[in-house]
C-alpha cells in the first residue's frame, strides 16, 4: 500500500515541466491528456445514468465531511488528500476556463494548467481537482504552491484530476464514481504531468489505508462510495480523515465567551518551552462541554496572574493570563513555519509539573533558536501578524509597493519562533525569490544584503519570517550613491500630534526654498517621514552632512521645541528631527512596510493634504492598506 502511493507521488513530483523542452505540457503523453480523438468514451455510460445536457456553467464542488475515522466495507475507495487549491478545469468549444473551489476564474493564474489542457481541446468537459505543486520531499507543499502562484508564469503548477462531471455533450454527475474515473482516467492516462489522474487505493478496511498516509508525512485521505453520485455541497458520500498529533501544551491564558455561563471559557492560549522559555504555541477553541468547561476554569481560576508569563509577550487584550502550571491535550495538525500549531483542537487537562522536570513538549519548531550572532536589537514588546496575514496583504499591494521597496537593499525585522528582533550577520536559506547582493560592510569585511522585484520575492521574506523591510535610500545598481534624504520627524513625550503636523508643513517649506520636492510618509508609529529625492545622487557621506545641516538649521529657528541629539534626555516636550536616517547602511522603514505593533499599522505615503487635514500616523494598516501610491518619487 505504502509502496504503491510513495510511486504515486514519486512519479508526480518528478514529471517533467514545459521548461524542459516539451511542447504545451503534454510531457510526453501522446495518449496521456486526449491525443485530439473525435471518439468519446462518454458513449456507453448513457445506460448508468449520464444524461444529455448543455455544457454547465461553473458546478458547486462536493466537499467531504470531516471524519475521526474512515470508514470500512467493499463500498468505499480511499484517495490522497492532496494539500492544494481546489479546482474545476472546464473546456468547452477549445475555450479553457479553470475557476476556483467559490466559482473565480483563475485561468490566467494557472497558465501553465490551462496550457497544458489544450491537449483535451478536442472535448467538451468539466474536470474536479486539486492545483498543486510538489516539494523537495516529493509531498503536495502549499507554502510552496503559493510561492509559485506569485509567479507571472509558473511551469510548476499541476492539477491533480479526481473527478469527471461532464464530457462530450452528457453530464456524468448521476454516473457512479467508479466509472466516471475509468472515464476519466481514460481520457489523461496514468503518467504524470501537469495534467494527472489522482488514482485510488481499493481496501475494505480505511484505518491501514489513513494509518500508512500519515506515516509518509501526507494530510490524509479522502474517502468516497464507489456507486455515488456527484452531489454538490457538504456530503457524507465523500469523507476526510486528517493526520493529527497530540501532545501537551501549557495553558498560558484563557478566553472567557461573552453572553454564556459566567464560567464558560472561549478559547485557550497555548505555550511551548523552548528551554528556560516560554514562547506562544497558539490559540485552541475549546468546544466542550459546560461541565468541562466549569472545570478547567476552576483549574485556572487560582493560577490567575496580571502579565503575560510569556517570555515575550503577545498583544492579546481579552485574555486572562495564567500561571502556566496547567496542561492541555491538544490534537493538531502540525507546525507552522513560526512556530504555531496547525488546527489546534482541545482534548482535555493534563497535569504536568514544570517544577517536578516535566516541561512541555518541544516540537519541531521549538527546537530552532534564534543564534545570537543574528541579533541585531531585540524587540520584546512586537506585536506580529501570522505570515498568512502578511502574504495576504502583500499580495493585495505590492504593484505599489514595490515602487519603493523594489531593487533596494533591505534591512530586516523578522520573528522567529517567538522572538523578535532586527536581523544581522548569517542569512537563512534564502527562497530563490529573494535576491542576495554582496557588499563591503563599513565596518570592513563582506555581507550580504537582500532585495526584491516582484510579489514572488515579498513572500519569500514572509517565509523567513520578514516583518518589517528598511531600505536603504540606494538602489542595487548603485549602492555607494544615496538618491534621497529622510528627516524623521519624532515626537518626545508630550508633543502632541497637531505640533507634528505643523513642523511637517513648516520643514516641507523650508525644504522647498533649499529646492527639494518633498512628501510626506506616515511611519505606522507616532511619527512622520519627510521623503525629499534628492536633484542628482550623492555619496552617503556627503548626503548625510547635508540633512544634518539642514535639521540643525531647521531646529536653530526654535530651540525651545526642536533638537536634533537622540539622546533621550534632550528630548522631554521636544520633537526630535532626526536626520540620522541618512548614511551608508542606515534604513528608516519602508513605504508600505508592516510594523511590529499592535493594530499591525503600515508605514504609508499620503498626501500633503491628507497631513494638512491631521491624519493620524497609524491610519493604515494591513487590513486597511492605502489604495494609492500618493506620490512620484523612487525612493522609500
Amino acid at each position: 500500500m505504502v509502496r504503491k502511493w510513495r510511486a504515486i507521488l514519486r512519479q508526480r513530483a518528478k514529471a517533467p515541466h514545459p521548461s524542459e523542452g516539451v511542447p504545451n505540457g503534454a510531457q510526453g503523453r501522446k495518449a496521456a491528456v486526449g491525443s485530439r480523438r473525435t471518439a468519446s468514451p462518454v458513449d456507453r455510460l448513457a445506460d448508468l445514468g449520464a444524461t444529455q445536457s448543455a455544457f454547465p456553467e461553473f458546478i458547486e464542488p462536493c466537499h467531504p465531511t470531516l471524519k475521526k475515522r474512515p470508514p470500512d466495507g467493499a463500498d468505499w475507495v480511499h484517495e490522497i488528500k492532496l494539500d492544494g487549491y481546489r479546482a474545476q478545469l472546464h473546456i468547452y468549444g477549445g475555450k479553457i476556463t479553470i475557476y476556483t473551489r467559490s466559482g473565480l476564474d483563475w485561468t490566467t493564474e494557472f497558465e501553465a494548467i490551462a496550457t497544458a489542457a489544450k491537449d483535451l481541446a478536442s472535448h467538451d468537459l468539466v474536470m474536479d481537482g486539486e492545483v498543486t505543486v510538489f516539494g523537495k520531499t516529493g509531498l503536495p507543499d502549499f507554502q510552496a504552491l503559493r510561492r509559485e502562484l506569485a509567479k507571472r508564469s509558473s511551469p510548476n503548477l499541476t492539477f491533480q484530476a479526481f473527478d469527471l462531471l461532464y464530457l462530450d455533450g452528457y453530464d456524468l454527475r448521476r454516473v457512479p464514481l467508479i466509472e466516471r474515473k475509468r472515464v476519466l482516467r481514460e481520457l489523461i492516462g496514468d503518467a504524470a504531468g501537469t495534467i494527472a489522474y489522482v488514482d485510488y487505493l481499493e481496501l475494505e478496511e480505511g484505518e491501514p489505508v489513513y494509518r500508512h498516509a500519515c506515516k509518509m508525512g501526507l494530510e490524509g485521505i479522502v474517502s468516497k462510495r464507489k456507486d455515488a453520485p456527484y452531489r454538490s455541497g457538504r456530503q457524507e458520500i465523500w469523507t476526510k480523515t486528517k493526520c493529527t498529533k497530540r501532545d501537551a501544551f501549557p495553558i498560558v491564558a484563557f478566553v472567557e465567551k461573552l453572553g454564556a455561563h459566567p464560567r464558560r471559557i472561549a478559547s485557550l492560549y497555548l505555550g511551548r518551552w523552548e528551554g528556560d522559555r516560554l514562547v506562544y504555541a497558539g490559540k485552541a477553541q475549546t468546544g466542550y462541554t459546560l461541565t468541562a468547561a466549569r472545570e478547567v476554569r476552576e483549574r485556572l481560576n487560582p493560577l490567575i496572574i496580571g502579565k503575560s508569563p510569556l517570555s515575550h509577550p503577545i498583544n492579546k487584550p481579552k485574555a486572562t493570563w495564567v500561571e502556566p502550571q496547567v496542561h492541555a491535550e491538544i490534537d493538531y495538525g502540525g507546525v507552522t513555519d513560526d512556530g504555531l500549531l496547525r488546527e489546534p483542537v482541545f482534548k482535555g487537562l493534563q497535569d504536568v509539573s514544570r517544577a517536578a522536570g516535566k516541561p512541555g513538549p518541544t516540537t519541531a519548531a521549538a527546537s530552532i533558536r534564534v543564534p545570537r550572532a543574528n541579533i541585531l536589537q531585540l524587540l520584546p514588546e512586537a506585536v506580529v501578524p501570522s505570515k498568512e496575514e502578511l502574504a495576504n496583504y502583500w499580495t493585495r499591494v505590492a504593484d505599489r509597493a514595490l515602487h519603493f521597496l523594489g531593487g533596494r537593499p533591505l534591512k530586516l525585522v523578522r520573528h522567529i519562533h517567538g522572538t523578535t528582533f532586527y536581523h544581522k550577520g548569517p542569512l537563512p536559506p534564502i527562497p530563490s525569490e529573494v535576491h542576495q547582493l554582496r557588499i563591503e560592510k563599513r565596518e570592513g569585511g563582506a555581507g550580504v544584503r537582500l532585495w526584491v522585484d516582484d510579489l514572488a520575492g515579498l513572500l519569500g521574506l514572509v517565509e523567513i519570517g520578514a516583518v518589517e523591510l528598511h531600505p536603504w535610500a540606494a538602489t542595487v545598481d548603485n549602492i555607494e550613491h544615496a538618491d534621497a534624504l529622510i528627516f524623521d520627524l519624532d515626537p518626545g513625550e508630550g508633543v502632541s500630534w497637531a505640533f507634528v503636523v505643523e513642523t511637517a508643513l513648516r520643514l516641507r517649506e523650508f525644504l522647498e526654498a533649499e529646492g527639494f520636492n518633498t512628501w510626506p510618509k506616515l511611519t505606522g508609529g507616532k511619527g512622520v517621514h519627510l521623503m525629499s529625492p534628492l536633484p542628482a545622487k550623492m555619496t552617503h557621506n556627503a548626503a548625510h552632512a547635508y540633512a544634518k545641516r539642514l535639521a540643525q538649521q531647521f531646529a536653530s529657528t526654535d530651540p525651545d521645541r526642536y533638537v536634533t541629539s537622540a539622546q533621550l534626555s534632550h528630548r522631554p516636550g521636544k520633537l526630535f528631527l532626526d536626520y540620522l536616517r541618512n548614511g551608508r547602511g542606515t534604513t528608516a522603514v519602508g513605504t508600505y512596510s508592516p510594523r511590529a505593533r499592535s493594530g499591525f499599522p503600515v508605514a504609508a505615503p499620503v498626501t500633503w493634504r491628507d497631513i494638512e487635514r491631521g491624519i493620524r500616523p497609524d491610519a493604515f494598516t494591513i487590513e486597511r492598506p492605502p489604495k494609492r501610491r500618493a506620490v512620484l518619487a523612487s525612493a522609500s
